[in-house]
């Protein structure tokens, strides 16, 4: 048994870890979801610290410095708690080392993102003028230039001073929390640290924040107990799937081998060596030739987002993934272990891939999928997967965690191509007709998330009988946060 302090009580963050360690036949223990917190209200340290020093004995715990700390990710972004407050918070977590020096603590912290968080309509503003400033100041000063130095000025005179103010102290002070994770993993508190930087870009504030990083765990001699990569909702299942070290080898193959090198969006490094990174961090391996232990296929990075690919991108995309999904359909037939890792585009998996992949009757062949927010998002579920089901496979002993993972990709399906791509903007297009801002929707949600409800129901029955062999017994569908951008879907086949 392990156990688990989130990020945040959303279910990427709650349920998706636990249903992974379900699938690799583990119980997987975290705390109640109303210290959690609810979107702009930060989760509760206090009662944290209570609920870890109550614990019954695990074999590891996987912690959020962010959420002990401030109270979880959207809290992470805003000014306070002050830094020594914050200091004050992650206490027990050191003081729990101490009186368990043989559990391993894995703990993972968020580099923050480049913009702030767009809790309302009014709060848009500011996001993208945040975003472009924190671009900006870095590029004006790297490249050393005139033009780029006025355009920083401009967007700074946009921007109220209290609003970039908070924003730089919430900055400041997660990096020193962040240099103290370090210390703290040169002190032994940690087994293993992972730095996960949030939606960022080429260039960026995060870039000077990730060399003085890196400089100090050289520094300390610990460098190879930590990554910094791309990421954030998805730590924690990378640091599940370090904990069981599997070795997992994968053969990659490409839906486009230039795309491969595609910086995603909301990343700041080339896709391929982002999986590179990934990949090292949940202790698995990148086989050349010979057999994996699956074979992972990627749908790379475009480079922008599905709605807005032209009708001749398209068409001549369709033809590079002919031979992908030719490629895909074999190693099914071979018997072989298919994890599809789609990474086209942000938020929501390729219709294009996706509608041909149920044209030849293969989704429900796939062993593991993913196609959910960033790549990092996505890549590091994908990965976790995997490793679960090598754990806790039928040649391990285990007779029911097939079940349990044919109805995860099923969960993933439903979530991340038929709603994020297609039943999201109908939602939202309804959200806005009944006066509703599909980032903060409240009280008047609730017919928001009926629609929700019916449209994937129905498109849920139709996919578990083409392609699972089975009947829904249940398919609850909320959106947790009352707002458009995740969904939250259950099911359960016969």
């Amino acid at each position: 048994m392990l156990a688990l302090i989130p990020l945040d009580n959303r279910p990427c963050n709650v349920r998706f870890p636990q249903q992974i360690a379900a699938i690799g036949a583990m119980e997987l223990i975290v705390p109640p979801n109303e210290i959690l917190g609810y979107f702009t209200t930060p989760g509760q340290p206090l009662a944290l610290a209570q609920w870890l020093n109550a614990l019954p004995a695990v074999e590891g715990l996987i912690v959020s410095s962010d959420m002990l700390a401030y109270g979880g990710l959207v809290a992470s972004r805003r000014g306070t708690p002050p830094l020594q407050n914050a200091l004050e918070n992650l206490q027990v977590l050191k003081k729990w080392h101490e009186a368990h020096p043989q559990t391993p603590i894995y703990g993972f912290s968020i580099l923050m993102r480049l913009a702030v968080t767009m809790e309302s309509e009014a709060a848009a503003t500011n996001y993208y003028n945040i975003m472009r400033y924190a671009r900006l100041a870095d590029e004006a000063e790297r490249f050393n230039s005139e033009h780029l130095q006025q355009e920083l000025e401009s967007v700074i005179a946009q921007i109220p001073p209290e609003i970039l103010d908070d924003y730089h102290a919430a900055r400041a002070r997660n990096h020193a929390i962040n240099l103290q994770m370090i210390e703290w993993l040169a002190q032994g508190v940690f087994q293993y640290l992972l730095i996960t930087q949030e939606d960022a870009a080429e260039y960026g504030l995060h870039r000077q924040e990730q060399d003085i990083l890196m400089a100090r765990a050289q520094k300390l001699g610990v460098a190879d107990k930590m990554s910094l990569h791309p990421g954030a909702d998805e730590a924690s299942l990378t640091l599940l799937a370090r904990h069981w070290n599997i070795g997992v080898r994968f053969r990659v193959h490409w839906s486009n081998s230039a795309h491969a090198r595609h910086i995603a969006p909301f990343e700041d490094r080339p896709y391929d060596q982002a999986l590179r990174e990934h990949i090292a961090a949940m202790r698995g391996t990148i086989v050349e030739e010979g057999d994996g232990d699956f074979d992972l296929f990627v749908n790379a990075s475009v480079g922008g987002y599905q709605k807005d690919e032209g009708e001749t991108e398209r068409a001549s995309r369709a033809n590079h993934l002919e031979t992908f999904l030719t490629a895909i359909q074999i190693a099914i037939e071979n018997g072989r272990r298919v994890a599809l890792c789609d990474v086209a585009f942000p938020n929501g998996a390729d219709n294009l891939l996706l509608n041909e992949l149920d044209q030849r009757r293969l989704l429900g062949k796939i062993a593991v999928f993913g196609a959910w927010n960033t790549a990092g998002n996505t890549t590091g579920t994908v990965l976790a997967q995997c490793a679960a089901l090598l754990r806790g496979g039928p040649e391990q002993g285990f007779v029911n965690t097939a079940d349990l993972n044919r109805v995860f990709v099923l969960d993933r399906l439903l979530d991340d191509w038929c709603y994020q791509s297609n039943v999201r903007s109908r939602v939202e297009k309804t959200a806005r007709d009944h006066g509703l801002s599909p980032l903060n929707m409240g009280i008047g949600g609730e017919n928001i998330e009926a629609q929700t409800r019916r449209e994937i129901k129905g498109f849920a029955q139709a996919l578990a009988r083409r392609h699972f062999k089975g009947e829904l017994t249940r398919c609850d569908v909320t959106l947790p946060w009352m707002r458009t951008f995740e969904c939250e879907v259950h099911t359960e086949l016969t």
